[in-house]
């Protein structure tokens, strides 16, 4: 038990981490308090008011005529090599779905994450107390697996929509926009934690009806 009391508080551990670092990271949070203060500014001079708040994205690139025939000089000047991009690094400002998702969802997301992982707590200290096989170990599991996997499918939901603004916005002289680099989430291990969270739904009905057969 000790064993798994440790590896229970490594694993908690790692998702506060991972959960402040998704929430409290990058530039998101700071062009949004950017837009927020535009947009106060505005209100106060009267100005009709259009949202500021801008989102950066990785717009993925492909060259059209000539631009793929660009070439670059070496520094010692003794040769040129072709070159072209193939990733823009920019601001995307998203509709306002977006905007009105990340003021009012992201609260609440932030809530399902925080049970989640209190879930996960209650799980390993009845684990620890030995109370394994019960209903409420189930509900702990099942929980943490299902609300993970429905965060992450959000999270490429709102990808796929800022990906429709980023096309429908940028416009590089000479080159198509094809698209906006994605966060790589693994499927696999969201699949298994609830394979596995329904397999030990499984084992506790079968402790049960062999606990009424004895």
């Amino acid at each position: 038990m000790k064993y798994i009391s440790l590896l229970g508080i490594i694993t908690i551990i790692a998702l506060c981490a991972e959960f402040a670092i998704q929430v409290f990271g990058g530039d998101t949070i700071e062009s949004f308090n950017a837009g927020l203060e535009t947009g106060h500014q505005q209100a106060e001079n009267g100005a009709s008011y259009t949202h500021s708040f801008l989102i950066p994205v990785k717009a993925k690139v492909i060259p059209e005529g000539e631009a793929g025939e660009a070439v670059l000089q070496l520094s010692d000047g003794t040769k040129t090599v072709p070159y072209s991009i193939a990733e823009v690094k920019c601001d995307v400002r998203p509709n306002w779905f977006i905007v009105i998702f990340l003021t009012f969802g992201s609260f609440f997301v932030a809530l399902l994450g925080i049970y989640s992982i209190y879930c996960l707590i209650r799980l390993l200290i009845r684990v620890v107390k030995r109370d394994i096989f019960s209903h409420r170990n189930v509900y702990w599991i099942r929980w943490f697996a299902y609300v993970n996997a429905g965060i992450y499918l959000g999270l490429m939901f709102f990808e796929w929509l800022l990906e429709r603004d980023a096309m429908s916005q940028l416009s590089i002289p000479g080159y198509q926009v094809v698209g906006i680099e994605h966060t790589v989430y693994d499927f696999s291990s969201f699949f298994v934690i609830v394979l596995l969270a329904e397999v030990y739904a499984v084992a506790v009905k079968i402790k049960e009806e062999q606990d009424l057969t004895i």
